[in-house]
C-alpha cells in the first residue's frame, strides 16, 4: 500500500458520517479537477487559462522567474549573479527576485544570509546530499526523501539564516520526481514542487485534482495532495525545432546575438500568449562555458525590464500573484511585490563568524562554527 493511502483510511472514517465532500484526499485514484469546486486561492485545476475571472493576457504583469540550481557559492556570486542581475529593478521601483535551489556541500550559508537580506533572493530546497545516481531520487523511500528534504530545509534555517517559514519550495535533483517525494512535500507542509516540465503554457496549479503533466521524468500522481502547488518549467524552442529544459542543455546558440534571440523569441511566446510565467531554470556552469551568455542575459534583461508590464520575482511571490489574481494597473498596491523589509545579515559574508573546512568541505556561516558538517540526520552538525 502506498505510504499515504493511510491517510486515505482516516479520512474515510472522518467522512462516512458526511453526505458529500469537497476535494478528494489521498484518494488512490485521484479525480479530474472540479472547477465548481477548485477556487482560488487554495486551489487551482491544471490549465493554460489566465487565474482571475475578469482579467485577460493584456492586462496582467508577464511575470518572469530566473532560478538556479545546486551550491550556492561566492564564486557564481560574485563573478555573475551580482554583476548580471543586481541592482535591477522592476516598474514598481523594487528589485527583481530570483529564487536558489539549494543543496548542502559547498553552499556558503554566509553569502546565503547576506543575499536573503539585501538581494531579496528566495531560497529554496534542491536536498541535503544530491546523492548520486540519479535512479536514487525516482526509486526512494518517502522516509529518505523527507530526510533529504527537511534536513535540508533545517540546515537552510540554522546556518543561513533564513525564517523557518521562508523555504517554500523544493526541485528534485536530476529533476526524477516521484510519488513519494511528492507526498513527503505534502506531509512536510511544503507550498510548491518546480521540477516537472511540460511543453503546454500551463500556469501553476495545485495537486489535488489530477495532473496532466504525465510525461517522463515528470510524475502524474495518483494521490491527490490538496493545497500543493506545481510550478511547471516550460521547455524551452531553439531554432531548428529542438527543445530544451533548463538553460544548460540549450546547445544551439552560440553568439551572443544567438543567445539573447533565443531567450526573447521564448520570452514572446509566453507574452504574446497566455502570460503564463516564463521561467529561465539554471545552474551556475551555464555561465563559464562561454563569456558571452552572460552579456546576452544582461541585454535581455535590459529588454524585457524596458517593458512596464514585466516583473521578475522569485517563485513564491509568483504564486502569490497567482493567488490572488490582481491588474497590471494595480500591482503596485500588490503587497507581496513590495519591497521587502529584512533585517541586515548578522554577518559580512567576505568575514564570516564560521569560516573553516568540515568533512574536507568549505562551511561558512555567520553562526559560530559546528563540530562537523550538518548533513542527514545531524542538521545541527553536532
Amino acid at each position: 500500500m502506498h505510504s499515504c493511502s493511510s491517510l486515505l483510511v482516516l479520512f474515510l472514517i472522518a467522512a462516512s458520517n458526511l453526505s458529500s465532500w469537497a476535494r478528494p484526499v489521498n484518494s488512490s485514484k485521484v479525480e479530474l479537477c472540479d472547477y465548481i469546486l477548485c477556487k482560488l486561492p487554495d486551489c487551482r485545476c491544471a490549465g493554460t487559462d489566465i487565474p482571475g475571472d475578469d482579467l485577460n493576457a493584456t492586462s496582467i504583469p508577464q511575470i518572469i522567474t530566473i532560478s538556479f540550481d545546486d551550491a550556492f557559492r561566492a564564486l557564481d556570486y560574485e563573478n555573475y549573479y551580482k554583476p548580471v542581475f543586481g541592482g535591477r529593478k522592476n516598474p514598481n521601483g523594487c528589485q527583481i527576485g530570483l529564487t536558489y535551489f539549494v543543496a548542502n556541500q559547498y553552499t556558503d550559508y554566509a553569502l546565503m544570509e547576506h543575499s536573503y537580506s539585501v538581494d531579496h533572493a528566495e531560497f529554496a530546497d534542491h536536498s541535503v546530499t544530491h546523492r548520486t545516481p540519479s535512479t536514487w531520487w525516482k526509486d526512494a523511500t518517502e522516509g529518505d526523501l523527507s530526510d533529504e528534504i527537511n534536513d535540508q530545509k533545517s540546515i537552510m534555517e540554522r546556518w543561513g539564516g533564513i525564517p523557518e517559514d521562508e523555504v517554500k519550495g523544493f526541485r528534485v535533483p536530476f529533476l526524477a520526481t516521484s510519488e513519494n517525494e511528492i507526498c513527503a512535500l505534502h506531509k512536510s507542509n511544503f507550498t510548491y514542487e518546480a521540477s516537472m516540465s511540460t511543453f503546454e503554457l500551463y500556469w501553476p496549479f495545485t495537486l489535488d485534482y489530477k495532473s496532466p503533466i504525465c510525461n517522463s521524468p515528470a510524475t502524474c500522481p495518483e494521490y491527490s495532495y490538496p493545497g500543493l502547488w506545481l510550478v511547471p518549467i516550460q521547455f524551452l524552442k531553439q531554432p531548428g525545432g529542438f527543445i530544451c529544459g533548463m538553460l544548460d542543455s540549450c546547445t544551439i546558440p552560440v553568439t551572443k546575438d544567438d543567445w539573447v534571440d533565443f531567450l526573447w523569441d521564448n520570452f514572446n511566446s509566453h507574452y504574446q500568449s497566455n502570460r503564463a510565467p516564463f521561467g529561465l531554470y539554471s545552474h551556475a556552469a551555464w555561465f563559464y562555458w562561454s563569456p558571452v551568455r552572460a552579456e546576452a542575459m544582461k541585454e535581455f534583461l535590459d529588454k524585457v525590464l524596458a517593458l512596464d508590464d514585466v516583473y521578475i520575482v522569485t517563485h513564491s511571490q509568483m504564486l502569490d500573484w497567482v493567488r490572488n489574481p490582481t491588474a497590471t494597473s494595480e500591482i503596485e498596491e500588490f503587497e507581496p511585490w513590495k519591497c521587502p523589509d529584512r533585517p541586515a545579515p548578522s554577518c559580512d559574508y567576505k568575514n564570516p563568524t564560521c569560516n573553516t573546512f568540515l568533512n574536507n568541505f568549505p562551511f561558512r556561516s555567520c553562526s559560530s562554527c559546528p563540530s562537523t558538517l550538518p548533513t542527514i540526520d545531524n542538521p545541527e552538525g553536532q
